[in-house]
């Protein structure tokens, strides 16, 4: 496939985003539910409870999430006292994470092979995503977590695209397809399902490893970069120093090719509740963080609503 028809087939999509027209993939009925809920400073608990009740596939995954993260604490048998324990922000992204499995599908097995990879990479960014914002006091981890969920949708209607009209693309015609026009795609279509501005500039910018931008401190678009590069495996070879958002994150090119190791309780708290496997790190509970913030030294026990390293003050995040 020429670059030509590569052109084509993103402007049929992004004409399609624009004008409503194609059967592109829509956010799930539920999420959507959710998140007007959630977003409503007036919301019950029982209006969440509600509407998650209908679905029991979701319910059964939201209480084991929230068993998962326990950390040795009670477990819970009932959605509500799992919602208690997530908080709403948590809530919604595991709501997003489930039913938007269901949209990486296809006919083609080509395709459809590579909807489950790229599925499974967006949420390894997540969890990672998750953990990185742990670590920055002006960052919410839930936040983070979602941007690192949705970093690479753009992907998902060009897929979808490409198996209605063109079944027999190659992988690496379809490789190509992606990585010259999924993040324009992911833009239009994010802004289509009405994301937040913060998240949709994640898909524009987190691959552009020396973005500047006017302000010292880090925001959503540098730990979705970090965040992306540490995939296992390819942390090693990265050129950390080249890379602008190690230094807004607080850093140090050592600590990036550790992360995986040194933070591997946390990662696998936040990969459990995104239905992931334990990373292959086998550490124990880490003593010196390898990702630190001078701005964040402690001194004292952290309160509950301080963001923390540590794993006992997890829950306190995600109010």
């Amino acid at each position: 496939m020429s670059i030509e028809q590569q052109q084509s087939i993103a402007d049929e999509v992004l004409s399609a985003i624009e004008s409503g027209k194609l059967d592109l993939p829509t956010l799930p009925d539920v999420a959507i539910k959710i998140r007007k809920l959630i977003d409503d400073p007036n919301v019950s608990a029982e209006q969440l409870v509600n509407l998650l009740s209908a679905d029991p596939v979701i319910s059964a995954h939201i209480i084991k999430a929230a068993n998962s993260a326990a950390t040795g604490g009670v477990r819970v048998n009932t959605l509500r006292t799992a919602i208690a324990r997530l908080g709403y922000r948590m809530l919604h992204n595991l709501v997003i994470s489930v039913t938007m499995k269901k949209l990486f599908k296809a006919n083609s097995q080509v395709i459809d092979q590579h909807l489950k990879c790229l599925w499974e990479h967006s949420r390894v960014v997540a969890a990672n995503s998750f953990v990185l914002a742990l670590h920055q006091k002006h960052l919410k981890p839930e936040q983070a977590m979602l941007a690192g969920m949705v970093h690479n949708l753009g992907a998902l209607p060009l897929c979808i695209y490409a198996d209605r009209f063109h079944p027999g693309l190659e992988q690496a015609q379809l490789e190509q397809l992606v990585r010259r026009f999924s993040a324009r795609v992911g833009v239009a279509l994010l802004e289509n399902w009405h994301f937040p501005p913060d998240i949709v500039a994640v898909v524009a910018g987190y691959e552009n490893l020396q973005r500047t931008k006017a302000s010292g401190e880090a925001d959503y678009v540098d730990v979705v970069t970090i965040a992306n590069l540490l995939i296992a495996g390819s942390a090693k070879f990265v050129a950390w120093q080249n890379v602008s958002a190690v230094a807004r994150l607080g850093c140090n090119p050592d600590g990036c090719v550790n992360f995986l190791a040194d933070y591997a309780q946390q990662l696998d708290i936040a990969r459990e509740m995104l239905n992931l496997p334990k990373t292959q790190a086998a550490t124990a509970m880490l003593n010196e963080p390898a990702i630190s913030n001078p701005r964040r030294q402690e001194t004292a026990p952290p309160t509950p609503s301080e963001k923390t390293s540590r794993l006992g003050g997890f829950f306190g995040f995600f109010r």
